[in-house]
């Protein structure tokens, strides 16, 4: 399958959704890098093709991604030790294709494509306040954008503008809202 996500939780790699040439999946699989072996956990509540993940507090988070029909702004957060999805709050923005990284404690998605176009759009999620909000915008949108965090900002690198591919990098900082 390909626009699948990945996370590390505690040691564990988490591959999330997806899809092939058909179908969105809701599958979710865990890979134990110690005994070299991979077991299925519960699926996701929602397909998601070209969804976004990250690992923040305990729970792996799926970001947005594409159901087979549209791009979703629904989010859901895996807990291990229950092995269940549970829904969060949706994000402002439909997304599909974005990035996904964690700062100071925070979900920060970036970019990504609406059904569309690709968006220039970045949001944060705080989760002790269940709360999402815009932050300063990409210079450039990005749909398929890379994404990191390194030294205290997040750095979005490449994606699609709707024209072409990029082979640029931008960064985030915090801290300036910029």
């Amino acid at each position: 399958r390909r626009g699948i996500a990945l996370a590390s939780l505690g040691g564990p790699i988490y591959a999330i959704g997806g899809l092939d040439d058909n179908t969105c999946f809701s599958d979710a699989e865990r890979y134990d890098i110690d005994s070299d072996r991979w077991s299925t956990v519960a699926s996701m509540n929602t397909p998601r093709g070209g969804v976004g993940s990250v690992a923040l507090v305990n729970h792996v988070y799926a970001v947005g991604g594409n159901d087979g029909v549209a791009s979703l702004s629904s989010v859901e957060k895996y807990d291990p030790h229950l092995d269940k999805w549970i829904e969060v709050k949706e994000m402002g923005q439909r997304r599909a294709g974005n990035g996904v990284s964690e700062l100071h404690g925070c979900l920060y998605v970036v970019g990504g494509f609406d059904d569309n176009s690709p968006l220039s759009s970045v949001e944060r999620f705080d989760p002790r306040c269940n709360k999402w909000e815009y932050v300063a915008e990409l210079t450039t949108p990005r749909g398929g954008v890379g994404i990191a965090t390194l030294m205290g900002k997040i750095f979005a690198v490449g994606g699609h503008n709707g024209n072409v591919y990029l082979n640029t990098v931008e960064a985030f900082d915090p801290i300036v809202n910029r």
